[in-house]
């Protein structure tokens, strides 16, 4: 038998399982259309912050840049307060990759306040999420 003419059609079939075999898992693509919250509530050390906006970018656990622009982001919701303290609940949200940045003002100091962390969504329920507001520049 010769082996050389077993090689080529051999090595052609490996080549071929291999390739068919890239399996992708589908990538859950955050955004609008779930059935998650983010209930985003701004603290400035252990102050609640109630003048406060918070922005919400899809797809995403990086500050979107270094200098905030409310353009960068996906959404935005002023805080309202509920249960004695202020929050923005991003509702219907899909599983995945979210920046929550929060920008608002401290009375006792007189200065903006603002900054931002990043959320995870892995399942369908509401997520309260502590957003740590400093001062700014």
């Amino acid at each position: 038998m010769h082996y050389k003419n077993f090689i080529a059609p051999a090595a052609l079939l490996l080549a071929l399982g291999f390739s068919s075999c890239d399996r992708t898992e589908p990538v859950e693509l955050a955004g609008k259309g779930g059935n998650a919250t983010i209930v985003a509530v701004p603290k400035h050390h252990s102050k609640y912050i109630n003048d406060c906006t918070m922005y919400i970018k899809y797809n995403t656990n990086d500050l979107p840049s270094a200098t905030f622009s409310p353009s960068q982001y996906d959404d935005s919701l002023k805080c309202v307060t509920v249960d004695g303290k202020p929050s923005a609940s991003f509702t219907g949200l899909k599983k995945g990759k979210y920046y929550i940045y929060g920008v608002g003002y401290d009375p006792d100091i007189q200065m903006k306040v603002e900054s931002g962390k990043p959320v995870t969504i892995t399942a369908d329920q509401s997520y309260e999420v502590i957003i740590p507001v400093t001062e700014g520049d």
